[in-house]
């Protein structure tokens, strides 16, 4: 993915075409981007599907700082789920003298003044992808847990039309033989959004559009997107990121879908709640804990440049039952609460995650979770 400034496109084109030459799938916001869609929207959306992002910086770009800060702002947020040594963000200078942004300043750059500029962006997202499909084999070997994904789209031009565009993992595996399952069941929760959109093209609504609207306005879209499966001894988690866009309404949203399952035996986790011993208690120590990191976060609001907290009555409202848990991941330190748009804060402040690590919780949790995530000896810690 490249993504910057406008008025840089004329000497960012020529890298896009380049890299598309050399087999590279590139996304870049002026070339990807149909009339009518919210830009906002579509490059969090590049973002979130991203593997590398090229952030070229030019003078230009620099200068327009809030538009800098926010698509930086994204890749970072994105950058701090990667590993120390992982190649996600290449900045690129346009210009010898432009000021490098302070939270790339540890990340070595490349300049186009030197010759080799598009060979050593080549090289490094070879190195990367290279890389990452060796990690996902040595996963996978390792845990004896093989999956591949495929991506499922369909699309109608109508009054209103849908767009739709589904991720879906297939598992197999000698060790768990009931492993396939889990692709089935949570292909079944997305499927549905093809026969729901369907129905658009038996209820029209002429009244309401037309065909002299942007395509984009008078479409429903719905798209839902998988990073890989996170394994922790006998537990997988899966995040699906989701964004859809109703036709006619005033901006997209987006929502986290999380799936979580013990592999011996094959059981769907279905709730935070399930895997605690006393849920009220739990849920006090959880809450407590959360809303704490959460207060704590200071976001820059790319307007006046200054930070900000998040507001701590809508952090508050927002997890106020079980019920706004229900996105979780079990990471190898922790449990992962996710927080779409809109949740604690308003639609502007994004999404946010808070882990609350296993040594505050483990001796809540019900002796089969914490056996099949391996962390019983904490309680003896």
């Amino acid at each position: 993915m490249s993504t910057e400034p406008s008025p840089d496109k004329e000497k960012v084109l020529p890298y896009f075409d380049w890299l598309e030459k050399q087999g590279f799938n590139i996304w870049i916001d002026y070339r990807r981007l149909k009339p009518g869609q919210n830009w906002d929207f579509e490059i969090k959306l590049a973002l979130d599907k991203a593997t590398i992002v090229l952030m070229f910086i030019s003078k230009l770009s620099y200068d327009r700082r809030g538009y800098l800060q926010r698509e930086l702002k994204l890749a970072l947020d994105k950058l701090s789920e990667k590993l120390i040594d992982d190649i996600y963000i290449i900045p690129v200078l346009l210009d010898d003298d432009v000021q490098i942004p302070e939270q790339l300043k540890r990340i070595q750059y490349i300049s186009t003044r030197d010759s080799q500029c598009r060979e050593q962006i080549a090289d490094a997202l070879h190195h990367q992808l290279e890389r990452l499909g060796i990690e996902r084999r040595e996963v996978q070997e390792k845990e004896e847990i093989y999956w591949t994904s495929e991506v499922k789209r369909e699309e109608f031009d109508g009054i209103p039309g849908y767009e739709v565009e589904l991720q879906f993992l297939e598992f197999r595996s000698d060790k768990y033989p009931n492993l396939s399952e889990i692709g089935d069941y949570i292909k079944g929760e997305f499927l549905p959004n093809f026969f729901q959109h369907r129905e658009d093209k038996f209820t029209p609504s002429p009244d309401t559009f037309n065909y002299g609207q942007d395509r984009y306005r008078r479409t429903n879209t719905y798209e839902a997107h998988c990073g890989e499966p996170i394994i922790v001894e006998k537990v997988i988690s899966v995040q699906y990121s989701v964004y859809w866009y109703g036709a006619g309404a005033a901006h997209p949203n987006s929502h986290f879908q999380t799936y979580s399952f013990l592999l011996e035996p094959l059981i769907l986790i279905k709730s935070a709640e399930d895997i605690f011993i006393d849920s009220d208690i739990s849920f006090k120590t959880i809450q407590t804990e959360v809303r704490k990191r959460l207060y704590a976060i200071r976001l820059n609001d790319g307007d006046s440049y200054e930070d900000v907290e998040l507001p701590p009555e809508t952090i508050d409202d927002g997890t106020k039952e079980w019920s706004d848990f229900s996105s979780f991941l079990f990471q190898p330190d922790g449990i992962e609460f996710l927080f779409p748009p809109y949740q604690i804060a308003a639609y502007a402040y994004g999404s946010h995650s808070v882990k609350i690590p296993y040594e505050l919780i483990v001796k809540l949790m019900k002796n089969e979770y914490a056996g099949s995530l391996g962390i019983e000896y904490l309680n003896y810690g």
